[in-house]
């Protein structure tokens, strides 16, 4: 017998309040802030997706699109958010299944040609959750 695969919904960030940061529509996790992903949706998650990283540039907010690759949820996983447009903006996603939980980390990244930090600092995540629908 063959087994089909399970079925899914996905769906964006929602806003939740000192959790999120909303920005064009979008709303951001948050540096360091533990997310339990069971109050998104207590189905089983699949796939985090990163979609744009929100920072901030001498107190100017902007955005950067991502490429939208779904990163698997399983175990702990530990994913590289890096942009091609501002290569010196960098973090991690933590993924950690087993506690239902996941992480964003920035990095406050210093420019190789300058020994002072950047004036660009990473404030927030996009992302979207691809959950299993009950059967």
């Amino acid at each position: 017998m063959i087994k089909s695969l399970p079925l899914t919904h996905t769906l964006p960030m929602p806003a939740i309040a000192e959790v999120t940061l909303p920005h064009q529509g979008l709303n951001y996790l948050r540096p360091n802030v533990i997310l339990d992903f069971v109050s998104i949706n207590p189905n089983a998650l699949l796939f985090v997706t990163p979609v744009a990283v929100l920072f901030a540039s001498l107190g100017v907010l902007g955005h950067v699109p991502l490429r939208r690759i779904p990163v698997a949820a399983s175990g702990r996983v530990i994913y590289p958010i890096s942009t091609m447009i501002l290569p010196e903006l960098r973090g991690k996603l933590i993924i950690n299944t087993a506690s239902r939980k996941l992480k964003f980390l920035e990095n406050q990244v210093v420019k190789p040609d300058e020994f002072a930090p950047s004036t660009s600092q990473v404030i927030g995540l996009a992302l979207e959750f691809t959950f299993q629908q009950p059967e």
